[in-house]
């Protein structure tokens, strides 16, 4: 019997401010107590391991494909229409291993870059609107989440069965999610807050054992809570490769930009350069 959790009322509050090891967590069926994620960060030119992953993100990765595990599967490139405050236009995402990132804007030939040790941008719109493609369209997605877990950091089981309503249906027949709060590793050239330096809460569908969410909370505490939730829906299959149809933020329950994604694939390696503005 599954547990009827409302995941609004998960406490998120004040589990970003201090380290996994003391975080109060609200248990749905069985909080798996902390470890490791990973064996420790991805030299370049190194793939995820899947036997160094935990068991249940080393099946998760499977299910979206097994990729990111060797050279002939290293890079994901996803293109389609972002819209935001700005509009709608065409923009491309790569994300390759062992963690390198793209992001190009056809309309204002905006690039964001993440090297390995820093980001970079050209013709950047702003910090805010970086900032939530740098998180949303960047760091969280899930093959970058992988790469992170790959990676290392401190992880956390905090249990399975939460459902995404107020918990008053009756007849509620899913999602379920399986949550877990990871803490990365710090990575030299970045610093405590930026992206690939955030605590996240990731949540993986029960049922497809896909990614379904990115959470993260700052500022704990009301009024000035700030919750940032990055989710991916409408999952499809492309050659043997499941790929997130629409990519949405929210913020404080409000969304400010998404992705939907028309062509994905994936392929080699990329040349390094291909990763500086």
């Amino acid at each position: 019997m599954k547990v009827r959790v409302d995941l609004k009322m998960l406490c998120l509050v004040s589990a970003v401010a201090v380290s996994l090891a003391s975080a109060p967590f609200c248990r749905a069926q069985s909080s798996g107590g902390s470890s490791q994620a990973g064996s420790g960060t991805l030299a370049a030119g190194s793939f995820i391991n899947l036997n160094t992953l935990p068991a249940q993100f080393g099946g998760a990765l499977q299910a979206l494909g097994g990729r990111m595990t060797n050279a002939a599967n290293a890079s994901t490139t996803l293109s389609g229409t972002i819209t935001d405050d700005s509009g709608s236009r065409q923009a491309q995402i790569t994300v390759q291993a062992p963690g390198l990132l793209r992001f190009q804007d056809s309309a204002n030939s905006r690039v964001l870059t993440f090297n390995g040790n820093q980001f970079q941008s050209q013709n950047g719109s702003g910090q805010q609107n970086d900032q939530r493609v740098e998180e949303s369209l960047m760091a969280n997605l899930p093959d970058m989440v992988f790469l992170q877990l790959a990676a290392g950091g401190g992880l956390r089981r905090i249990g399975g069965g939460f459902r995404t309503d107020d918990g008053k249906n009756p007849n509620y027949t899913g999602p379920y999610w399986l949550l877990y709060a990871f803490s990365p590793r710090p990575r030299p050239g970045l610093t405590a807050g930026q992206p690939l330096q955030q605590p996240i809460f990731i949540a993986i569908d029960e049922q497809t054992g896909l990614l379904a969410e990115v959470r993260m909370v700052a500022n704990s505490g009301k009024p000035n809570q700030q919750v940032t939730q990055t989710q991916f829906q409408n999952w499809f299959q492309q050659g043997g490769q499941w790929f997130p149809g629409n990519i949405i933020r929210l913020e404080n329950a409000k969304q400010v930009l998404s992705f939907q994604v028309q062509q994905a694939g994936v392929g080699g390696q990329a040349p390094a350069t291909s990763f500086q503005p």
